[in-house]
């Protein structure tokens, strides 16, 4: 008989939705309290939540797509894919010779009903929201369109935006993809083999857990690498560590962490500014197409006159900045999404520092040494992993413990 997991009045309240997540946290699976068995994954609790999204050096990463193959049903990297494929090889010779049935689940053949979604779209399409906003509503109805009588004023104008109003949101891809806009499924190590919804709680239990074959897909995905998300049983994700895969990850050169976050993503403070830059200038473009021309004001032998101008568009791969001033916006940049951690005299240290990099190595190396200084904040949130780390040593970290500390954990944040 089934569990009664009925949430059909989930978004009622507040109260209803703590209730029923509290339900499936203690009652939806049975072992270990509630956890689950040992590859029942809980991507909510703490580091996990950016599993395959920031690498076992605090750096937030997306896949290299030259990486990711096509099986008959979506796309995840080679490794992945090989086990996959054995698993799925193993589950349907189960099903044909009776050893299991999938009659009445979710499971179906383990396709993939869904799998890798590219980060950098995703990423673009947060952007183009940012910029409507500011084309259509900021600069119309609180700068007024006269206040844009160049290319330079549309940047300018809108990094003030930034700086002064919006603090503490995403606009570099790095914050981006460690904030909650990103998913796992960007990654490149996990599917989902049914589109039932993350809160249909009773249709999870019904057609996933508490059916017949769920102890056989666990134990068959556990044998092949996968583990099983805690609240979205629906979804299966590589683990990088798994012994069960090691073979497979060394036919690829892949012997650890490092190879493989080396060899198959590409760190994201290294993209950050030509993907900030370019959707920059496709929004200017946008603004300049409906709005073409401007009057300006200028006063010539003590008389007000006006004129009218007409903007020009530019190509994306112009640059407002020369290299170093670029330097100090991202650094401005990084503070500002973290809710300006460092005062003024602190960025301007990191951005001395900088410099160094830059003028003694490269570009690249100065953009590494800003998002070294400001990696580790992902985990220096609220009820991130410092704040539990001090619950348990019944202590509190401070604000400026944390500046000062940084990052304390060692080992991998890449393995469950």
């Amino acid at each position: 008989m089934s569990r009664d997991f009925n949430s059909s009045n989930f978004f009622r309240s507040n109260q209803r939705r703590v209730f029923y997540r509290y339900k499936w946290d203690t009652e939806a699976y049975t072992e270990n309290g509630g956890l689950g068995s040992p590859n029942i994954i809980n991507n909510l609790f703490v580091e996990r939540m950016h599993y395959g999204l920031i690498d076992h050096e605090n750096n937030s990463v997306i896949p290299n797509e030259n990486f990711l193959v096509s099986t008959d049903s979506g796309r995840v990297f080679d490794f992945v894919a090989d086990s996959y494929s054995l698993m799925r090889l193993n589950f349907r010779t189960a099903l044909e010779r009776g050893i299991v049935s999938n009659e009445g689940s979710a499971f179906g053949n383990l396709s993939m009903v869904s799998s890798y979604t590219n980060p950098r779209l995703k990423y673009g399409r947060y952007l183009s929201g940012i910029f409507q906003y500011y084309n259509e509503t900021h600069i119309p109805n609180n700068l007024g369109i006269t206040s844009i009588a160049s290319y330079e004023d549309y940047v300018n104008n809108f990094f003030k935006l930034f700086f002064d109003d919006v603090k503490s949101i995403p606009l570099t891809m790095t914050k981006w993809n460690t904030s909650i806009n990103s998913s796992v499924l960007d990654s490149g190590l996990a599917f989902a083999y049914s589109d039932i919804r993350y809160d249909n709680d009773q249709e999870k239990i019904d057609l996933i857990i508490d059916h017949p074959c769920f102890e056989y897909v666990k134990n068959l995905s556990l044998n092949n690498s996968f583990g099983i998300i805690h609240h979205n049983p629906n979804i299966m994700l590589y683990d990088l560590n798994s012994p069960a895969g090691s073979s497979i990850r060394e036919s690829y050169g892949l012997y650890n962490l490092s190879f493989i976050f080396n060899n198959r993503y590409i760190r994201t403070y290294t993209i950050d500014n030509n993907i900030l830059y370019n959707n920059i200038n496709i929004n200017y473009n946008k603004y300049v197409s409906k709005n073409p021309r401007t009057k300006v004001y200028s006063v010539k032998c003590g008389v007000t006159v006006s004129e009218f101008i007409t903007l020009q568009q530019v190509p994306l791969s112009h640059r407002p900045f020369d290299d170093l001033k670029e330097l100090w916006y991202y650094t401005q940049i990084r503070n500002s999404e973290e809710g300006g951690i460092y005062n003024v005299q602190k960025l301007k240290n990191i951005y001395k520092k900088a410099k160094y990099f830059y003028k003694k190595l490269d570009k690249t190396s100065a953009f590494g040494y800003i998002n070294n200084m400001f990696r580790d904040q992902v985990w220096n949130k609220d009820y991130g992993f410092h704040d539990l780390k001090a619950k348990f040593e019944g202590k509190t970290i401070t604000e400026s413990q944390r500046q000062q500390g940084g990052s304390s954990m060692g080992g991998s944040r890449s393995s469950y």
